[in-house]
């Protein structure tokens, strides 16, 4: 249970079917002259370490799915290793989604070994390697101030990314897994963190393979967005250059960031407030277009009826105004006109750009659509919904039943069958009918 990584050794605890390895560091701590900068190595420890609890999650833009026990010392890794699989494993890394704002794998609450996404089961199933780790968020993974001061770095969140995965492609050996057969799988804004990774020279070759559910695939700005984006967050923080950030405490940057996030959406800006910047440097173009070129192994999909989320609390009366207000034709047609908006939003947020990508990709891959309800949901199949299914996981205020149960195996053999073989078991994406319905 002793492992020896890059850094130091670390101890794990032996739980459900795994070794578990959790709050590895893969990265200096980002505070104080790193929190705006892109990741550099931990320093080296010499003693044991014992990983055998949670750390803490990144700080957080309040929101309806707002994670606690939040820090800027945030960048650490949970690693689930089943126990008994043979040969060295496939691994699976773990890219949360939450708008660029909120989530994170650290501890429920600090010092715990309770952690935000258990992936033992996941693992145990699989007969894979499962990493999860946390990656800067908001104003600290995303905010553009780097055209303001180049003290301050672009998208560090994606870099977070990218030396995670560098650590477990350099160190996952020594785990029994296998750094030639790496598949990363995220979901909503870590399904197109994925797409941009794969856009980028730095991830080249740290994976092979992609899982990509319910991408906010064009939820991007321009450099000359995001700097108008930056003047705008200043403003509501009551700072005249980045510099003064430094002078802010958390609540006071929270604070802008809920303020910013409105202001956006006011405008009828429907693009995650803290989206990545494509900046010709860091992403060097939009990654819509740019990812097509891309020969990684693609499994990618979306829910039925992802809109159902963000549209479910809006009375329908309402409807008509907020549609035109962001710019968004909803068909006339049967049915209420609350199913007809979720409908046209899930499409014009998930289906038609997905579909824009598959149409043009180089390498292979395949589609699949998502359709299981949650018990009890009064929302139908919304986005996320498939999150506590595909984990076995209580989450969301929803624990799966016994036919969620059965969808959840069923998901986790496809997820872990691509993960070894490089397909799902079906036919590639070429129209459109090669569409996998899970259900």
């Amino acid at each position: 249970m002793i492992i020896q990584t890059e850094y130091g050794a670390v101890e794990g605890i032996r739980r459900n079917g795994c070794d578990v390895y959790l709050g590895i560091p893969f990265a200096h701590a980002p505070v104080g002259e790193f929190s705006f900068r892109h990741p550099v190595p931990p320093e080296l420890w010499n003693t044991v370490l014992q990983a055998d609890h949670g750390r803490a999650n990144p700080i957080q833009a309040r929101g309806g799915f707002y994670t606690g026990n939040n820090s800027t010392d945030c960048l650490y890794m949970n690693i689930f290793v089943p126990q008994h699989a043979e040969g060295k494993l496939p691994v699976m890394v773990w890219i949360y989604g939450g708008s660029y704002a909120q989530g994170g794998t650290g501890a429920l609450t600090e010092g715990s070994e309770e952690v935000q996404y258990d992936l033992s089961r996941f693992a145990e199933e699989t007969a894979c390697i499962a990493v999860s780790f946390n990656y800067r968020l908001n104003a600290y993974g995303f905010l553009h101030f780097h055209d303001l001061n180049r003290n301050f770095d672009a998208n560090n969140g994606l870099y977070d990314q990218i030396a995670a995965l560098g650590f477990v492609k350099r160190n996952i050996s020594s785990f029994g897994g296998d750094p030639d057969n790496i598949t990363v799988f995220g979901q909503s804004a870590g399904g197109a963190c994925i797409l941009a990774l794969m856009t980028m020279h730095e991830a080249e070759g740290l994976f092979q393979k992609a899982i990509v559910q319910s991408a906010c695939i064009e939820h991007f700005f321009t450099a000359g967005q995001a700097r108008k984006n930056t003047h705008v967050w200043m403003k509501y923080a009551g700072i005249g250059s980045p510099e003064e950030i430094f002078r802010l405490n958390e609540a006071e940057i929270c604070r802008a960031n809920e303020r910013y996030s409105s202001w956006l959406l006011r405008k009828g800006d429907i693009r995650c407030a803290f989206s990545p910047v494509i900046d010709g440097i860091t992403l060097k173009e939009d990654v819509k277009q740019a990812v097509t070129a891309s020969e990684v192994k693609l499994l990618i999909g979306s829910v039925s009826e992802e809109a159902n989320l963000f549209l479910s609390a809006i009375p329908s009366f309402l409807l008509p105004a907020i549609t035109k207000h962001i710019g968004l034709s909803v068909p006339r047609g049967k049915g209420s006109c609350k199913k007809r908006a979720c409908d046209a939003l899930t499409d014009h947020i998930y289906a038609r750009p997905m579909k824009e990508i598959l149409q043009e990709y180089r390498g292979q891959a395949w589609r699949y659509e998502y359709r299981h309800v949650l018990p009890g949901s009064k929302t139908g199949c919304f986005h996320a919904s498939e999150l506590p299914v595909l984990f076995d996981m209580n989450m969301m205020g929803y624990s799966p039943d016994e036919s969620s149960g059965k969808t959840g195996k069923h998901m986790r053999r496809i997820w872990g069958r691509f993960a070894y073989e490089g397909k799902p078991g079906w036919e590639e994406y070429r129209t459109g009918q090669e569409t996998y319905i899970i259900e």
